[in-house]
């Protein structure tokens, strides 16, 4: 197995402010759905599903998302990450992969008090 090189991160595009547009409130888990313009994906419409850790101060999510770049052209993708919460804010890290075959890392914070997700996208590959 070879050696692994330094990461580094350059943007995939311009940071995103995402609307959430309905949650649901579960005892097992919350569902958010979003929904914004996203530079290199065009109109996205996103659902992400929050897990609780013990103390419901974190945990893990899945998310799904899917952009409209053109009227011929749509990109789906599907993200893994962990959220931590801080008061009426969470924050996300997650892997998105998608379907031409990139990869990202999302970073982001959600206002729940706002209704927003903002959110940089990094290239893995």
């Amino acid at each position: 197995m070879g050696q692994t090189t330094a990461l580094t991160l350059e943007p995939r595009q311009e940071q995103s402010i995402m609307e959430i547009t309905a949650a649901e409130i579960g005892e097992e888990q919350n569902v958010v759905h979003l929904e914004a313009n996203m530079g290199a994906y065009g109109k996205v419409y996103a659902t992400i599903i929050f897990k609780f850790n013990a103390d419901r101060s974190g945990g893990t999510y899945t998310a799904q998302g899917r952009g409209f770049i053109d009227e011929n052209t749509m990109l789906g993708g599907a993200g893994v990450g962990v959220w931590k919460r801080e008061g009426s804010k969470a924050y996300l890290e997650e892997v998105v992969n998608i379907s031409d075959g990139t990869q990202n890392l999302h970073r982001g914070v959600m206002d729940m008090m706002k209704k927003t997700l903002v959110l940089d996208a990094y290239i893995l590959r």
